[in-house]
């Protein structure tokens, strides 16, 4: 088959033929890319769209008869009732059925405000066990409410791979419809008081003295310590947590077991016996039946019920949680063990080469297939999205474009032979806005990067907020319909940038610099400080930068803003150093000062108390 008969295959199902990089080249798809996609989508169903609806609007497709998601059935010529915001099923006078999403036309829009963003695995306090806990998140939001912030920002709290080696990043976890049970407060779970926990207390604090997270000691001391407990429960948490447990369906039993076969059989679950490699087979149902596995699988439930708990009173302490949703899962993972019917994992997701990653990025996690989304009725993505929203008040969508297109990169290939993949934006867009509207929430969409010209349009379009950070672009160019950020997990931070450490630490793990642009951007900082150039800065200009940078920030168009906690505490290590795994001690770098502190300190202080003078400003709309 030539080429252009192999694209005509493929892109009926959302490949695109070419595409425009960061360096405004046009980059066709490779002919061995195309051969792989058309293999990959060969004997597929044409893709069938879903009907997008808006409530009491015309629709050229809504005739028939209506399965409505709260019991109700009735004709409808046209429209749906304006309480119908939901998923409904449509029946026509042919007998087809389809889905209809009936979604409100935009999204709530915050105040203009300012927040803190937290890694929480960073954010000790002295009663943590090593790692930043939901307590410690609870401490945390009421001291962001009292500094006068509107919001508190966290890195993803997807559940993330334990055993020997749990996983670093939250941004590859094991599922993102579960919690991480790393961030439990042991002394918060009830049914501690009736164990004695003193050596593990002590052994998980001492922790506390390492400045990079040692996350395979602390789930050693936690896992024992919440076992003592569990054991001393009985293995019957009580009613609440019975109840919870039921209204939880499917997807935690799930969960649970998938948690409960790793114990026993590693990961990935790709090398499991084949009987356990998929949910559905009737060998799990009987190992599960077993009453040490039933045991064992009853103790991941109650984790995720205390995780719950924890993460529900964290985010009642007068400020808005925003949660933050990872681009993905682990291949080897809970959530790719259950979606694995829909999921391509010849594929990884990540980015061509750029600016900013010149070799392109793998970001080791499968994708979705388009066709098998729809024809799931979007349940992964949905799942994902209504447990993010069960406790916050706004989500944070790393990578937005997850929503219009993901790029595929070939396991045996290279960022450079990927290509670009379509989803079906309008209907994901819709479920964003149902679920949104049912929480209350606002919705941010990290737009960074190569992003299409029609993207941020219809993200204005619908209210949501488009992600700037000062690292990237110019802070005049922040907008009205944005969230502005003085910089994100994956770049310098503002005492790195000034002190010229952050070059210094890109260097010395091999990756390349641009040496003038770096001068530069030090340049600037010191310039909006009113400080000069020099080599070395004493710790008080350091803070005068920071909050300099901070107030401009603050003082930008963004209906919102955010500010680090990294920079609040002076931090000069980024978070993450991308195209780097053992090089750099990625998502383990520790805040060097107590978080339930942090937020009095003097630094945070002058930052919080500019904010609030500029944030106070009518809005700009």
């Amino acid at each position: 088959m030539d080429r252009n008969a192999l694209l005509a295959q493929v892109m009926a199902y959302g490949v695109e033929p070419s595409y425009v990089d960061a360096f405004q080249s046009v980059r066709e798809l490779p002919d061995e890319t195309l051969q792989w996609l058309a293999a990959e989508f060969a004997g597929q169903r044409p893709l069938e769209h879903p009907i997008i609806a808006t409530p009491g609007r015309w629709h050229p497709d809504l005739h028939g008869f209506v399965a409505f998601d709260d019991g109700r059935y009735l004709h409808v010529e046209g429209a749906l009732p304006l309480d119908s915001v939901g998923y409904q099923r449509i029946q026509d006078a042919s007998g087809r059925h389809r889905l209809v999403l009936c979604a409100p036309e935009r999204f709530h829009v915050p105040r203009r405000s300012f927040g803190w963003s937290v890694q929480l695995y960073a954010a000790r306090t002295d009663q943590s066990w090593g790692i930043g806990d939901y307590d410690d998140l609870r401490q945390i939001a009421v001291a962001a409410a009292e500094t006068g912030a509107g919001f508190v920002l966290t890195c993803p709290l997807h559940a993330g791979n334990l055993g020997t080696h749990p996983m670093a990043s939250p941004y590859s976890p094991t599922s993102r419809e579960w919690l991480q049970v790393l961030y439990i407060a042991v002394d918060r779970v009830p049914g501690s008081e009736l164990v004695d926990l003193d050596d593990l207390r002590t052994a998980g604090q001492g922790l506390n003295a390492l400045r990079l997270i040692d996350r395979p000691s602390v789930w050693e001391i936690k896992s024992q310590a919440l076992q003592r407990i569990w054991s001393a429960l009985g293995g019957d948490p009580g009613h609440a947590y019975r109840h919870w447990i039921a209204q939880q369906g499917q997807g935690l039993i799930d969960f649970a077991t998938f948690m409960a076969l790793a114990d026993v059989h590693g990961l990935p679950w790709q090398r499991w016996p084949s009987q356990f490699r998929h949910p559905s087979g009737a060998e799990i149902k009987e190992w599960a039946a077993q009453p040490e596995h039933a045991d064992r699988i009853a103790f991941h439930c109650w984790l995720q019920w205390l995780a719950d708990a924890q993460l529900a009173h964290a985010s009642v302490q007068g400020v808005d949680l925003v949660a933050d949703i990872a681009v993905g899962f682990d291949g080897g993972g809970a959530d790719a063990w259950r979606w694995q019917d829909v999921l391509v994992f010849d594929a990884e997701v990540g980015c061509p080469p750029d600016r900013h990653n010149r070799d392109g990025q793998r970001w080791g996690l499968p994708a979705f297939n388009p066709a098998g989304l729809i024809a799931c009725d979007f349940a992964p993505f949905i799942s994902m999205v209504r447990s993010s929203l069960r406790h916050a008040r706004a989500l944070r969508i790393d990578h937005v474009m997850q929503l219009w297109r993901l790029f595929w990169v070939p396991q045996a290939g290279s960022p450079a032979a990927g290509g670009y993949v379509r989803y079906p934006h309008d209907a994901l867009l819709a479920i964003l806005r149902i679920e949104a509207d049912w929480a209350g929430a606002w919705v941010v969409g990290e737009d960074m990067g190569t992003v299409p010209d029609y993207v941020q349009p219809m993200m204005q379009d619908i209210d949501m907020l488009g992600y700037r950070a000062a690292c990237r672009v110019p802070i005049s160019t922040f907008s009205v319909n944005t969230l502005g950020a003085t910089g994100t997990h994956d770049h310098a931070t503002i005492a790195g940038i000034l002190t010229g450490q952050d070059p210094r630490d890109m260097l010395s793990v091999g990756k390349s610099i641009d040496a003038e642009a770096e001068v530069q951007r030090q340049a600037s900082l010191a310039a909006e400080a009113g400080l000069p150039v020099r080599e070395s800065y004493t710790q008080a200009e350091i803070n005068t930068a920071i909050v300099a940078r901070c107030a401009s920030v603050a003082n930008s168009a963004s209906r919102v803003v955010v500010f680090n906690l990294e920079d609040a505490a002076g931090v000069r290590e980024r978070p993450n150093m991308p195209g780097t795994v053992e090089e750099w001690p990625n998502w383990s770098w520790a805040l060097p000062i107590p978080a339930d502190v942090l937020l009095h300190s003097p630094l945070a202080t002058a930052i919080a108390t500019t904010a609030r003078a500029t944030r106070k400003l009518s809005d700009p709309t």
